[in-house]
């Protein structure tokens, strides 16, 4: 039983060999009759040409060639030509991406020329220049007519300056002789006499404006009793010597004291 399975399988592939083998036959008698038609065609033709066919067959074939040749050339050319335009094209982008700018500068004329327009109606690009040159005019005269003017502010300002100053000068001489003539008309009493020691206490004092140098004169009843030599300055008070020098009585509490030359 074992025997026979090879045997079976053996016989089956020789079968399946033996189709195939017929298969292929079949094609390729097929094949070489188709090649044999072919043959014959070519055999046939070749067979109609003739002597007097071969120069113009060779014409054909130089014209063909002449055309080939001319059709690399054009091809030639327009790979060249296309190179050509691809540079142009380069350039064309360049002188663009340069006229941007310049695009943007017209612009701004053309709108500062508008609104110069808005203000000076009837001005276009043509007499925009000589009006320019009118206004450079006019704003040089004014700024020689500012000059001026500056130079002859600075001539009044110094005058005034001058002025003031000697304003201020004569304001404070009135102040000075307005303050002394208020302090020498300041007047105190005597609030205490100490007699042992020949010195008086007086009820106003530096802030009064009393000096170290003011004259002190005492009075009663309007009678100039002697004088009174400053010793010392508090505020509100005044301590005193009694000048001996001159005195025509005795100095006692509640005489006025009047202050003169303060400050002088």
């Amino acid at each position: 039983m074992k025997i026979k399975i090879p045997l079976i399988l053996a016989a089956l592939a020789i079968i399946v060999s033996v189709i195939f083998g017929v298969q292929n036959r079949g094609e390729l008698k097929q094949n070489r009759l188709e090649r044999i038609g072919l043959n014959n065609d070519i055999n046939k033709t070749l067979g109609e040409i003739t002597d007097n066919d071969f120069p113009a067959l060779y014409a054909s074939y130089d014209a063909l060639y002449v055309q080939e040749t001319r059709l690399e050339d054009s091809k030639a050319k327009t790979a060249g030509h296309n190179v050509n335009i691809e540079r142009l094209d380069n350039e064309i982008s360049g002188l663009n991406t340069q006229k941007a700018p310049i695009d943007k500068e017209i612009a701004k004329a053309e709108n500062a020329v508008k609104e110069i327009s808005k203000k000076f109606p009837g001005t276009t690009l043509q007499t925009i220049a000589p009006t320019i040159k009118k206004l450079e005019s006019d704003l040089e005269s004014a700024r020689q007519d500012l000059a001026t003017k500056k130079a002859e502010l600075d001539v009044v300002s110094k005058k005034v300056a001058a002025n003031e100053v000697r304003i201020e000068k004569a304001e404070k001489v009135q102040a000075d002789r307005l303050s002394s003539i208020e302090r020498n008309s300041s007047e105190g009493v005597i609030t205490a006499v100490n007699e042992d020691w020949g010195f008086v206490l007086v009820n106003i004092g530096k802030d009064q404006g009393v000096q170290g140098d003011s004259e002190l004169i005492v009075k009663r009843d309007g009678i100039r009793i002697g004088n009174l030599n400053v010793v010392s300055i508090q505020p509100g008070i005044t301590v005193a010597d009694i000048n001996q020098k001159g005195l025509s009585g005795s100095v006692e509490p509640g005489d006025r004291v009047i202050f003169q030359n303060l400050g002088e």
